[in-house]
């Protein structure tokens, strides 16, 4: 393989689900150093929450030397500085039904905005992607949107923004929580964000066949939603192959929600379903030509998803039992809102990411690294939540 090939990570849309899911993935992937190993992390919605927490604070992390030959550094205080403020995070209301519904009829405001603002409140400051300080350890991070007006997904990183139909621009500006806000505005409710690339220095793109003042025109204002509507798994940037292929090892989280089962009623759900069915046929189109990939060993890496079972990885000897798996099961089921969940749900959310990373790391990458424990005693916390209930009803009676 030729050394000039990357290793990328992929972190998919999902809400707060897809934020926790992703932060155990995340927290494993540090455990053993491969974290560092990566050149590159996409993200789209609630992925993007976890990557722009992690791009911002690398520089507090403290690595200590695991294999330096591969790259691999742990960094020691990872919980305090991503786990903790994540969890915090995530136990707030950013936008709910009745909040979207108030922004909406408020003139002065919109959902988006007062998502972008919570954002900026709570987690990243107002800090532009450009002024993110480097380090020689973190990856590249990439946060996906979609640009409504030219159809196609929209690259946001630290010095660049490109969109393969009207070129790529610099000195853009984009603050982090703007990027995580594209990224994580699902429309119509949450989206556009309109962006103004009047002032960008622009380069044209190879791939565009739009007449050029089509073009110049839509430099102007950019019409930006969630990136998950064109690739809700994040995957665009880091798979090509053949004469494009830029990464050898591809690893992709993927919270997305299952296609549930359900009556129709009145036209507006039938036109929400319509959009679920066409956004779970994107996915799946995806996740079978990634499998085919593996298969046929373009790329080294793993897939793992909410829906992954412990008992097709056996042989990784997994975290969870398949008994202790069942218990798990509902978080598939979790909505895909930026509202928070049970303290119980949100601790179980980031086991099964940790677990679903690990088992798939250690079985299809790397069999020679170990084997932790899950960071969270669900079956302790469970028992001694039953035992308090236990205890005040004993006392009412």
């Amino acid at each position: 393989m030729c050394s000039q090939y990357k290793k990328g990570l992929a972190l998919s849309g999902g809400g707060f689900r897809a934020t926790l899911y992703a932060l155990g993935t995340l927290w494993r992937m540090n455990e053993d150093g491969i974290l560092t190993e990566l050149d590159t992390i996409t993200s789209v919605s609630g992925g993007s929450i976890a990557a722009g927490l992690l791009m911002l604070k690398w520089n507090e992390l403290n690595f200590v030397k695991i294999d330096a030959r591969e790259g691999r550094y742990r960094a020691t205080n990872f919980k305090e500085i991503i786990v903790d403020p994540i969890i915090d995070f995530c136990s707030q209301t950013i936008t709910n039904k009745s909040r979207i519904i108030l922004h909406t009829l408020n003139p002065t405001t919109s959902a988006v905005k007062e998502v972008c603002k919570k954002y900026e409140k709570l987690l990243f400051g107002n800090i532009c992607l450009s002024d993110v300080p480097d380090n020689h350890l973190a990856p590249e991070f990439v946060f996906y949107g979609t640009n409504l007006d030219t159809g196609v997904s929209v690259r946001i990183s630290k010095h660049e923004i490109r969109d393969y139909h009207i070129g790529t621009a610099i000195d853009h500006k984009i603050t982090l929580a703007q990027a995580v806000s594209i990224s994580s505005g699902f429309p119509p409710v949450l989206a556009p964000v309109t962006l103004c690339g009047k002032k960008w220095k622009w380069t044209d793109s190879i791939y565009s066949k739009l007449p050029i003042d089509h073009v110049a025109h839509l430099r102007e204002k950019l019409n930006l939603c969630d990136g998950g509507l064109y690739d809700n798994m994040g995957l665009e940037m880091i798979w090509k192959h053949g004469a494009h292929k830029e990464y050898e090892t591809v690893f992709c989280c993927d919270a997305g929600a299952p296609l549930t089962m359900r009556w129709l009623g009145g036209k507006l759900k039938l036109t929400m379903r319509m959009t679920d069915i066409m956004i779970n046929q994107q996915r799946a189109l995806r996740k079978r030509m990634l499998m085919r990939n593996y298969e046929g060993k373009e790329y080294d890496g793993s897939y793992w998803s909410i829906a992954s079972q412990v008992k097709n990885y056996i042989n990784a000897s997994p975290l969870l039992s398949e008994s202790e798996e069942y218990k798990y099961k509902h978080l598939n089921m979790l909505g895909t809102q930026l509202d928070r969940f049970s303290d119980n749900d949100t601790r179980m959310l980031i086991n099964l990411g940790f677990c679903h990373a690990d088992m798939c790391m250690r079985q299809h990458y790397d069999s020679s690294i170990s084997k932790p424990q899950l960071p969270f005693n669900i079956k302790s916390e469970l028992k001694k939540s039953s035992d308090k209930k236990i205890t005040n009803t004993l006392l009412k009676t």
